[in-house]
């Protein structure tokens, strides 16, 4: 595959652009849907995350962000190290971005189906 001028694949870049538009369009319907559940407070939004649509969507929203930050920092790394520094960190970047998702979706899909 060619690359961009960073070094980057095609794909990666194709990657990125779509988790960019999902984190945008996610925020949105985020937003939207958080403040029609505030005016009844931290209990509204704890009963918002509770049904199946508010899950879904909160963690699509929040899969998408996720990545996205994965995939800025993966250039941070790929940009200022090399060798067996860049292969660490960009490691490690990866694990530590699935680690805060699954911490995330474990809450979120609990509080959602499993009560």
């Amino acid at each position: 595959m060619s690359g961009s001028k960073s070094g980057h694949s095609v794909a990666h870049q194709k990657i990125h652009t779509l988790t960019g538009w999902g984190v945008l369009f996610g925020f949105l319907g985020a937003v939207v849907s958080v403040l029609v559940a505030a005016p009844s407070g931290p209990q509204g939004i704890i009963d918002w995350l509770s049904t199946p649509i508010g899950a879904v969507g909160f963690l699509a929203f929040f899969t998408a962000a996720v990545w996205y930050c994965k995939l800025e920092m993966d250039e941070v790394i790929v940009d200022y190290f090399g060798g067996k520094m860049r292969a660490f960190g960009l490691l490690k970047n990866k694990f530590v971005a699935v680690i805060l998702w699954a911490a995330v979706a474990f809450a979120v899909i609990k509080l959602a189906f499993l009560g």
